[in-house]
């Protein structure tokens, strides 16, 4: 058991907030490595001499913190560093892929060639049955499911898009390939539940809590020419922006 002082500033701090000062300063100092084992339930009571249910509560807000995620009966884990994306300058965050002080890369799940529904046609300004790309593609941040990526592109617009090597920025080959670079893009975020097939592809128990960024892409007349959901880890998503106040 950890020897403890009668001090009163100990007196004062709650013994689940002690256990979680202990971890978080563990994890960002480097004592615990990314992707380290956190010590169990059990263990951390008898380190510190509390209940298996104050040890979970310390744990639990140690990883709504982002500083760990759980993997099913295996336990809890130490997150990676969050990788921060810029919405206000960066449109596709695909394009940072293969830099390696990221460790980001890309895995391509599946490819095909749909027809719009009414949503769809909605989000790309096209008539709803005309044909759209579809494919699906996980990025790993140090080979860890990082979040997964659904995109849409308008197919009339880029012929054998799906020839090409989708293991990279999908923006950058459309703006070399195709003369089509993005101008904009609008941006919605939200938290949601993860269906099954997303929790299976990021290593997550089926409806747990996930970040979802919804972006559409406009060219520079501003049509248009790419609709893209990703779904992400919440503890390794950080997104900023920056703002511009007119008066």
């Amino acid at each position: 058991m950890m020897n403890r002082t009668d001090s009163d500033e100990e007196k004062k701090t709650p013994a689940f907030q002690m256990v979680i000062d202990h971890l978080r300063e563990q994890i960002l100092s480097g004592g615990l490595a990314p992707h380290a084992s956190l010590p169990s339930e059990r263990a951390i009571g008898e380190q510190f001499g509390i209940s298996r249910m104050t040890a979970r509560r310390a744990l639990l807000a140690i990883e709504m913190e982002g500083l760990a995620y759980s993997s099913g009966r295996r336990g809890r884990f130490v997150s990676p560093q969050r990788l921060t994306y810029d919405i206000s300058r960066t449109v596709s965050l695909s394009a940072l892929a293969g830099k390696e002080e990221l460790g980001l890369t890309i895995k391509v799940v599946s490819q095909q060639t749909i027809e719009a529904d009414a949503a769809l046609s909605a989000k790309l300004a096209v008539a709803e049955g005309e044909a759209l790309y579809k494919y699906t593609r996980v990025f790993l941040l140090k080979d860890h499911p990082a979040f997964i990526e659904e995109e849409y592109a308008v197919a009339r617009l880029f012929p054998g898009l799906l020839d090409h090597n989708l293991q990279q920025s999908t923006t950058t080959l459309m703006e070399k390939e195709y003369d089509m670079p993005p101008h904009s893009g609008d941006i919605t975020i939200r938290m949601r539940a993860l269906n099954e097939d997303e929790a299976g592809l990021l290593g997550l128990p089926t409806y747990n809590a996930g970040i979802e960024l919804e972006q559409v892409i406009y060219g520079a007349n501003g049509k248009p020419f790419c609709f893209g959901r990703q779904i992400w880890r919440g503890e390794l998503a950080e997104f900023s922006a920056h703002a511009i106040v007119r008066g």
